[in-house]
């Protein structure tokens, strides 16, 4: 058994330790704000924020709210690590998981720095603040719905589990993308932005993105050679 354990890429020491850094995080923020998880409930779940918990439940400056973001960023990336590597598609170490997790990073980022740019626009605020707190909240769930995948990913009771619990994690992505999609349009319409707009924007500032970070993900992570 430990002779399998040594081998096994996917349960390697570092990836164990970023996993107990990861419920670390969830048992400080339930200690410290255990009312963020109602909140990333209600907010991930209605189709519109609302005033109320715009104001005064999500706060950009909160140190839990941030944590919570970080430990996704780590966790998308664990999870595109884990896709790959079960895949022989990238060698496995460390390197190429910060690379990856450099890429997840980068696309949050230059999402969030895209609307903060729009809504400096002259223009009336055509639901830019809503859409700009749904997409944080997505991303944190994001994080915390592939938690368990990655962990079974990495210490499975039986590694058969591997060949189907990756593709629960696409389909988890899939879900949560088309769910905060159809959120913008609900955000944009209720808000007086026309459709065509809606549209130019999650094409160009959305699967555009997406489509180069992939694109940029390839070169990288360096590809596995075989004999």
């Amino acid at each position: 058994m430990d002779e399998l354990r040594a081998v096994d890429a996917l349960g390697s020491g570092w990836l164990a330790g970023i996993l107990g850094l990861a419920f670390g995080v969830l048992a400080w923020v339930q200690m410290v704000s255990p009312r963020q998880w109602v909140v990333l409930a209600r907010s991930f779940g209605a189709l519109r924020l609302g005033r109320h918990r715009l104001r005064e439940e999500l706060d950009m400056r909160d140190r839990t709210l941030t944590g919570l973001a970080v430990l996704s960023a780590v966790v998308i990336a664990m999870f595109a690590y884990q896709v790959l590597l079960y895949h022989h598609w990238i060698l496995p170490g460390m390197l190429g998981f910060l690379r990856i997790l450099l890429v997840v990073a980068a696309v949050v980022l230059a999402q969030v720095v895209l609307l903060l740019a729009i809504r400096q626009l002259p223009a009336e605020d055509g639901g830019q603040e809503e859409y700009l707190y749904t997409l944080i909240v997505f991303h944190v769930v994001l994080g915390l719905l592939l938690l368990p995948v990655v962990t079974v990913m990495s210490f499975p009771g039986r590694v058969a589990w591997r060949e189907w619990i990756w593709l629960v994690g696409l389909a988890i992505v899939a879900a949560t993308v088309m769910f905060r999609w159809v959120r913008a349009v609900v955000v944009g319409v209720s808000n007086g932005t026309p459709l065509r707009y809606i549209f130019l924007y999650l094409c160009a500032l959305e699967i555009l993105p997406v489509a180069l970070a992939l694109e940029q993900a390839r070169n990288f992570v360096p590809p596995l050679h075989h004999p």
